[in-house]
């Protein structure tokens, strides 16, 4: 099969199955206080499978849409922090498909912490009060909460599920390639 070809159907079903994951909360009653580590875990999960099978290209197309969907889906609160998140998404992207041959546990630790401190700093430290500055203090706070801490764990959790998916998915992709 044409490279190409499988390259775009990879992508598009890694995309897929990401959209599913944040759209889980639109079809079923999830409480807001897990909502986030469920759903950011799994969405996690994608962007690093993305990463390892499809590479840098393909992963950083997943990293940008899903935050775009999310805005669309009214779950990112503000189109302003559309691009910050994406930025946080490719930074997990580009460290798991540049670490992962050489150390898979390695590529996920580094993985998380870089989306944790690229979101923690252009979100909680540039958007948050420089963009977003009108915003009610309370809402400020509660926004720069679920961009701290949690990002770090929904980040390790995702690369965990990946680093226990990626085998199986490697074995059946095998004939594929």
């Amino acid at each position: 099969m044409n490279k190409t070809v499988i390259f775009i159907a990879r992508t598009a079903i890694l995309l897929a199955l990401a959209v599913l994951f944040q759209s889980l909360r639109l079809f079923i009653p999830i409480p807001a206080a897990v909502d986030q580590y469920l759903v950011g875990s799994l969405v996690n999960m994608c962007l690093v499978v993305a990463a390892v099978i499809v590479g840098i290209q393909g992963g950083l197309i997943v990293a940008v849409l899903t935050p775009v969907i999310a805005f669309l889906q009214n779950v990112l609160a503000n189109p302003v922090l559309v691009p910050f998140v994406a930025l946080g998404n490719a930074a997990i992207v580009v460290v798991a498909a540049l670490l992962y041959k050489r150390n898979k546990y390695v590529s996920i630790i580094l993985g998380a912490l870089s989306k944790f401190i690229v979101l923690y700093i252009t979100v909680v430290h540039i958007a948050i009060p420089v963009l977003l500055g009108n915003m009610p203090p309370q809402m400020k706070e509660l926004m720069s909460l679920r961009f701290s801490w949690p990002q770090l764990v929904t980040a390790l959790v995702g690369s965990w599920l990946a680093v226990m998916v990626l085998p199986l998915l490697k074995r059946a992709l095998k004939p594929l390639s």
